[in-house]
């Protein structure tokens, strides 16, 4: 007799293995699903609520120890419990809608609820998030970016670039005509124009399926750029920067990237300082999501902003709950390849630190993001064919 650890993901496999009625799956799943939740700042009444109700339902609440006291007037939650449970707790709390326990219902319930991604179809090309990933190939046209500053700045080198990038397994290819690095001075609009718009040109007429995006954070650039035949605006800044940025998406019907930044690259690593890294990031996201919906902006992609006002620490936590961006229902792209984070755990130079670029990669991937952007194709598409091998063996 032997006996083994099953891995969650693995249990409708493995119900199938032992042929238990099919009727009953999704019993099973229900029991076995643990979810976890974090509230914050909740009445403390309302939290007393949750807890018995939670209790009563087979899951339960950790609250702040002065809860029961009635010593504090709010405290974080959290929940704990199966699906089951989630469904259970729900029911009741619909006849419950005090203390707030109305509005932490419907924030619940649109959590739990199994909601697959949007693919996206951008070029002639579709992207399926919820079966492939994908890679961004980063085309810097930049005499001074941190890692590839000056290698590609004409167009005979860009071109040639792309098409091994291309070749490589690139699925996008991210066009930047300014430094965004720590400490890089703005560039004008027109000398930034003056450095893409060229290449953009070119590229289209070269590979004219290929999705082209473009990195700026200036309205007018973005336009240009979808003028000449891009396809996508990746803003470091969530389009916040440049107010009429909004405008140009929506009248291009754009995807955009909508990345954190503190700061701006001027000065965000001039000592960035966080309470809580990722409460501050989702709640960012939440914002900046809501208010370009609302503004009619459809194709939306979510970038925590690795290196871009983060501390070693800061980056490595966003790294590690890379999963709980997850909570939009929306695709989410992580840049980390040859950044300095890496350098700092590994000691290594720029030129150095494909190992880590990769590792890191292979941890995001893992956990749920869908794009990522690097400079090294080649590893990082048999990555991914590994990854998937493994996942479907």
């Amino acid at each position: 007799m032997i006996i083994r650890k099953i891995k969650k993901e693995s249990l409708l496999e493995e119900l199938k293995l032992i042929k238990v009625d099919e009727r009953a799956f999704d019993i099973f799943e229900d029991k076995s699903n643990l979810i976890l939740l974090k509230l914050h700042n909740i009445n403390a009444k309302g939290a007393n609520i949750l807890k018995q109700e939670f209790i009563s339902a087979g899951g339960d609440v950790a609250v702040h120890r002065d809860v029961a006291s009635w010593k504090i007037s709010s405290t974080d939650c959290l929940l704990i419990g199966t699906q089951r449970t989630y469904k259970i707790v729900l029911k009741k709390l619909a006849f419950e809608p005090f203390f707030g326990l109305d509005k932490i219902r419907e924030l619940v319930q649109k959590t739990i609820a199994s909601k697959q991604l949007t693919a996206y179809s951008i070029r002639n090309k579709t992207f399926d998030f919820e079966k492939e990933k994908f890679i961004m190939g980063v085309l810097n046209i930049t005499p001074d970016s941190f890692s590839d500053g000056g290698l590609y700045n004409n167009i005979e080198k860009a071109l040639k670039r792309v098409q091994v990038m291309i070749q490589e397994g690139a699925d996008i290819i991210d066009i930047g005509g300014e430094s965004t690095r720590p400490g890089a001075e703005k560039i004008t609009e027109e000398k930034e124009k003056k450095r893409i718009i060229p290449i953009i040109k070119e590229i289209r007429k070269n590979f004219p399926d290929l999705p082209i995006s473009i990195d700026t954070y200036k309205a007018s650039v973005a336009e240009e750029a979808l003028k000449n035949d891009a396809d996508i605006i990746n803003d470091i800044s969530g389009l916040q920067f440049d107010k009429k940025m909004q405008a140009v998406a929506r009248e291009f019907n754009a995807p955009v990237i909508v990345m954190h930044i503190k700061g701006t690259p001027k000065n965000m690593q001039q000592n960035p300082q966080y309470e809580d890294v990722m409460k501050e990031l989702l709640e960012y996201f939440d914002e900046r999501i809501n208010a370009l919906t609302d503004f009619g902006i459809k194709k939306i992609i979510v970038d925590p902003g690795i290196g871009f006002g983060k501390r070693l620490e800061d980056n490595l936590k966003i790294i590690k709950n890379i999963d709980e961006f997850s909570i939009f229902n929306l695709p989410v792209l992580l840049g980390v390849s040859r950044k300095s984070f890496i350098g700092s755990v590994l000691d290594k130079t720029v030129e150095n630190r494909l190992y880590g670029s990769t590792a890191a990669n292979a941890y995001v991937l893992l956990r749920g993001a869908n794009i990522i952007r690097v400079h090294d194709i080649m590893p990082h598409k048999d990555l991914i064919k590994i990854l998937k091998a493994i996942k479907n063996a």
